[in-house]
């Protein structure tokens, strides 16, 4: 497996895994190469079968506090559990620390498989909240739990 920065190019295979999963698609202007974000893909055989990205928010939205997330990550269901999440969550951890000496990432409460991999890296509940930087969970119906985690 291997993991790199993504590219346009990298839309289809992007597209593929979002449709299968039954999430929404990124728009292709997130895979553009900005300074203060990163998404990566993980390709096999050159098929991409996941895609990860991290923002960086400049002001406290909702109850999130400013500074560098983890966001989104979508694995294709026959990669699921086999290390992709998190061989995609330390090498976009390791760019952080390279900026940054917190990381914040936030999770739907029933997001058990999410929450269990990013305490293996350090990261720590701060609270629940209905809405983190303009993200809501289940329309409203449950919680998102917001972490830390320092370097």
């Amino acid at each position: 497996m291997l993991i790199r920065e993504a590219g346009l190019a990298d839309i289809i295979g992007v597209d593929e895994i979002c449709d299968a999963s039954g999430r929404s698609r990124w728009s292709p202007n997130l895979l553009r190469v900005k300074q203060d974000r990163q998404v990566l893909v993980a390709e096999v055989e050159g098929k991409v079968i996941g895609v990860a990205k991290t923002h960086f928010h400049e002001d406290s939205g909702g109850d999130g506090p400013a500074g560098h997330y983890l966001g989104g990550i979508v694995v294709a269901r026959e990669y699921r559990r086999q290390g992709v999440a998190t061989a995609l969550t330390k090498k976009r951890l390791d760019w952080i620390w390279s900026v940054a000496g917190t990381a914040y990432y936030f999770a739907n409460e029933h997001n058990i498989a999410s929450i269990r991999m990013h305490e293996g890296f350090g990261f720590r509940e701060l609270g629940r909240f209905a809405n983190i930087h303009g993200v809501t969970a289940d329309d409203g119906q449950s919680y998102l739990i917001l972490f830390e985690a320092h370097r």
